[in-house]
Protein backbone atom coordinates (compact mmCIF):
# COMPACT_ATOMS: atom_id res chain seq x y z
CA UNK A 1 0.00 0.00 0.00
CA UNK A 2 2.99 2.43 0.59
CA UNK A 3 3.93 2.11 -2.85
CA UNK A 4 0.80 3.66 -4.67
CA UNK A 5 1.41 6.69 -2.21
CA UNK A 6 4.84 7.05 -2.76
CA UNK A 7 4.31 7.28 -6.23
CA UNK A 8 1.63 10.13 -6.03
CA UNK A 9 3.68 11.44 -3.89
CA UNK A 10 7.21 11.81 -5.98
CA UNK A 11 5.03 13.15 -8.41
CA UNK A 12 3.79 15.48 -6.64
CA UNK A 13 6.81 16.82 -5.82
CA UNK A 14 8.29 16.49 -9.32
CA UNK A 15 5.23 19.14 -10.39
CA UNK A 16 5.57 21.15 -7.84
CA UNK A 17 9.52 21.99 -8.52
CA UNK A 18 8.74 21.83 -12.58
CA UNK A 19 6.47 24.38 -11.55
CA UNK A 20 9.01 26.76 -9.39
CA UNK A 21 11.73 26.54 -11.75
CA UNK A 22 9.42 27.65 -15.01
CA UNK A 23 9.64 24.02 -16.41
CA UNK A 24 6.35 24.28 -18.61
CA UNK A 25 6.11 25.63 -21.65
CA UNK A 26 4.40 28.88 -21.41
CA UNK A 27 1.82 29.48 -24.03
CA UNK A 28 2.31 31.79 -26.81
CA UNK A 29 -0.60 33.31 -29.19
CA UNK A 30 -1.15 32.37 -32.44
CA UNK A 31 -0.38 36.21 -33.59
CA UNK A 32 3.21 35.83 -31.60
CA UNK A 33 3.98 32.46 -32.73
CA UNK A 34 3.23 33.72 -36.35
CA UNK A 35 5.62 36.47 -35.70
CA UNK A 36 8.06 34.46 -34.07
CA UNK A 37 8.85 32.11 -36.67
CA UNK A 38 8.42 34.92 -39.90
CA UNK A 39 11.11 36.30 -38.45
CA UNK A 40 13.12 33.14 -37.11
CA UNK A 41 12.23 32.03 -41.34
CA UNK A 42 13.37 35.47 -42.45
CA UNK A 43 16.67 35.51 -40.67
CA UNK A 44 17.76 31.60 -41.57
CA UNK A 45 16.54 31.86 -44.77
CA UNK A 46 14.17 28.81 -45.00
CA UNK A 47 12.73 25.47 -43.56
CA UNK A 48 10.14 25.12 -41.67
CA UNK A 49 9.15 26.18 -37.72
CA UNK A 50 8.85 22.36 -35.91
CA UNK A 51 8.67 24.55 -32.39
CA UNK A 52 7.71 28.32 -31.29
CA UNK A 53 7.22 29.00 -27.85
CA UNK A 54 8.26 31.67 -24.86
CA UNK A 55 11.47 32.27 -24.23
CA UNK A 56 12.99 31.64 -20.87
CA UNK A 57 12.59 34.77 -20.10
CA UNK A 58 15.77 35.92 -19.54
CA UNK A 59 17.79 36.65 -22.63
CA UNK A 60 14.63 35.59 -25.28
CA UNK A 61 10.96 36.25 -25.32
CA UNK A 62 10.94 33.75 -28.02
CA UNK A 63 12.23 30.96 -28.90
CA UNK A 64 11.46 29.13 -32.50
CA UNK A 65 12.82 25.73 -34.07
CA UNK A 66 13.89 25.88 -37.52
CA UNK A 67 14.70 22.69 -39.38
CA UNK A 68 16.13 22.80 -42.56
CA UNK A 69 15.02 20.14 -45.36
CA UNK A 70 18.08 18.47 -44.12
CA UNK A 71 17.07 17.62 -40.99
CA UNK A 72 19.40 20.56 -38.81
CA UNK A 73 17.87 22.39 -36.46
CA UNK A 74 18.61 25.75 -35.77
CA UNK A 75 17.58 27.38 -32.35
CA UNK A 76 16.12 31.23 -33.35
CA UNK A 77 15.66 33.63 -29.93
CA UNK A 78 13.90 36.50 -30.16
CA UNK A 79 13.12 39.98 -28.62
CA UNK A 80 9.81 40.74 -27.67
CA UNK A 81 10.16 43.11 -30.95
CA UNK A 82 10.71 40.01 -32.73
CA UNK A 83 14.47 40.89 -33.40
CA UNK A 84 16.92 38.10 -33.60
CA UNK A 85 18.68 37.99 -29.93
CA UNK A 86 21.77 35.17 -30.65
CA UNK A 87 23.63 34.51 -33.69
CA UNK A 88 22.30 31.10 -35.06
CA UNK A 89 23.79 29.99 -38.49
CA UNK A 90 21.77 30.46 -41.49
CA UNK A 91 20.97 27.75 -43.92
CA UNK A 92 23.16 29.21 -46.43
CA UNK A 93 25.59 27.87 -44.17
CA UNK A 94 24.52 23.87 -44.70
CA UNK A 95 24.45 24.24 -48.63
CA UNK A 96 25.56 20.98 -50.18
CA UNK A 97 29.10 21.60 -50.93
CA UNK A 98 30.12 20.75 -54.84
CA UNK A 99 33.27 20.07 -56.39
CA UNK A 100 34.22 24.00 -56.93
CA UNK A 101 33.87 25.20 -53.65
CA UNK A 102 34.85 21.87 -51.38
CA UNK A 103 39.07 21.94 -50.24
CA UNK A 104 40.70 19.47 -51.08
CA UNK A 105 41.59 16.75 -47.82
CA UNK A 106 44.64 17.73 -46.16
CA UNK A 107 46.30 15.79 -43.30
CA UNK A 108 45.15 18.56 -40.75
CA UNK A 109 41.32 18.13 -42.09
CA UNK A 110 40.71 14.86 -43.32
CA UNK A 111 39.15 13.51 -40.57
CA UNK A 112 37.34 17.16 -39.66
CA UNK A 113 33.99 16.84 -40.93
CA UNK A 114 32.27 14.65 -38.03
CA UNK A 115 28.74 15.21 -36.20
CA UNK A 116 28.10 15.10 -32.58
CA UNK A 117 25.40 15.34 -30.09
CA UNK A 118 22.99 18.58 -31.78
CA UNK A 119 25.49 19.89 -34.12
CA UNK A 120 25.57 19.25 -37.98
CA UNK A 121 29.20 18.65 -39.93
CA UNK A 122 30.77 21.87 -41.70
CA UNK A 123 31.52 20.90 -45.36
CA UNK A 124 32.68 23.25 -48.22
CA UNK A 125 33.73 26.84 -47.66
CA UNK A 126 32.50 26.62 -44.14
CA UNK A 127 34.46 24.01 -43.05
CA UNK A 128 37.50 25.35 -45.26
CA UNK A 129 36.81 28.78 -43.19
CA UNK A 130 36.58 27.48 -39.85
CA UNK A 131 39.56 25.04 -39.97
CA UNK A 132 41.57 27.85 -40.73
CA UNK A 133 40.37 30.10 -38.21
CA UNK A 134 40.96 27.55 -35.57
CA UNK A 135 44.62 26.45 -36.74
CA UNK A 136 45.64 30.00 -36.97
CA UNK A 137 44.17 30.58 -33.62
CA UNK A 138 45.97 27.91 -31.74
CA UNK A 139 49.15 28.55 -33.60
CA UNK A 140 49.73 24.91 -34.69
CA UNK A 141 47.61 21.72 -34.26
CA UNK A 142 45.24 19.07 -35.81
CA UNK A 143 42.08 19.44 -36.44
CA UNK A 144 40.17 16.46 -35.52
CA UNK A 145 36.29 17.13 -35.53
CA UNK A 146 34.49 20.49 -36.97
CA UNK A 147 31.07 20.82 -36.40
CA UNK A 148 27.81 23.98 -36.57
CA UNK A 149 26.63 25.08 -32.65
CA UNK A 150 23.30 25.89 -31.80
CA UNK A 151 24.80 27.61 -28.66
CA UNK A 152 23.95 31.35 -28.03
CA UNK A 153 27.43 32.29 -28.09
CA UNK A 154 29.12 30.54 -30.89
CA UNK A 155 28.03 28.70 -34.70
CA UNK A 156 31.17 26.60 -34.92
CA UNK A 157 32.95 24.28 -33.12
CA UNK A 158 36.46 23.13 -34.12
CA UNK A 159 38.65 20.68 -31.99
CA UNK A 160 42.41 20.67 -32.23
CA UNK A 161 44.81 18.34 -31.33
CA UNK A 162 47.61 20.13 -29.95
CA UNK A 163 51.24 18.64 -30.73
CA UNK A 164 51.24 18.69 -27.01
CA UNK A 165 48.50 16.03 -26.75
CA UNK A 166 46.06 18.16 -25.66
CA UNK A 167 42.78 18.69 -26.75
CA UNK A 168 40.70 22.01 -27.63
CA UNK A 169 38.15 23.28 -28.93
CA UNK A 170 37.85 26.42 -30.48
CA UNK A 171 34.63 28.29 -30.89
CA UNK A 172 33.99 31.04 -33.96
CA UNK A 173 31.12 33.42 -34.38
CA UNK A 174 28.96 33.65 -37.66
CA UNK A 175 32.49 35.41 -39.09
CA UNK A 176 34.81 32.95 -38.12
CA UNK A 177 36.01 35.17 -35.33
CA UNK A 178 37.65 32.83 -32.51
CA UNK A 179 35.26 33.60 -29.27
CA UNK A 180 36.53 31.34 -27.07
CA UNK A 181 39.25 28.18 -26.77
CA UNK A 182 38.03 25.73 -24.97
CA UNK A 183 40.75 24.00 -22.69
Amino acid sequence: MRKPLTIVGLALAASLTLSACGGGDEKISSEDRAKASAAALKYVGGGAVTDAERGDGDDAAYEVEVTLPSGTDIDVELDESFAVTNSPAKASDFAAATPSDSPAPSPSASSSASVADDDRALTGATLDKATKAALKATGEGRVTETSGSDDRDHVYEVDVLLPSGEDVTVELDKSFTVTKIDR
